[in-house]
């Protein structure tokens, strides 16, 4: 009886394991994209990738098109998740960067 009960426990907890490793907010990222068309009715961005690839895909969030103040022609990361599907949209020009007399990344790296 012992061995019956290890063996339950050991494939419950073997259940329990692959059921959160199966959840996951894993993206695809393109980075330096070119936004070519916005299209507010679909709720598509169309998109063309630093390797010529063109993309229309959905975003997974209505309002994110509402929120983020980007146009055609902008230069922008694009995070696409696993039912390749827009999930965020950052704009180039937004990216903080650090001043040109500032070494201290410089410094920091070495």
């Amino acid at each position: 009886m012992n061995i019956r009960m290890i063996l339950i426990l050991t494939l419950c907890l073997l259940f329990s394991v692959s059921a959160i490793v199966g959840i996951s907010d894993a993206t695809t990222t393109f980075g330096g994209s070119r936004v070519i068309a916005i299209d507010q009715e679909q709720r598509t961005i169309t998109f063309k990738t630093n390797e010529g690839q063109t993309w229309t895909l959905p975003v997974t969030d209505p309002d994110l098109l509402n929120r983020q103040s980007i146009a055609k022609n902008d230069q922008v990361t694009i995070e696409i998740d696993l039912n390749d599907r827009i999930s965020n949209v950052i704009k180039l020009s937004d990216v903080p960067t650090p001043p040109r007399g500032d070494t201290r990344l410089d410094n920091e790296d070495r």
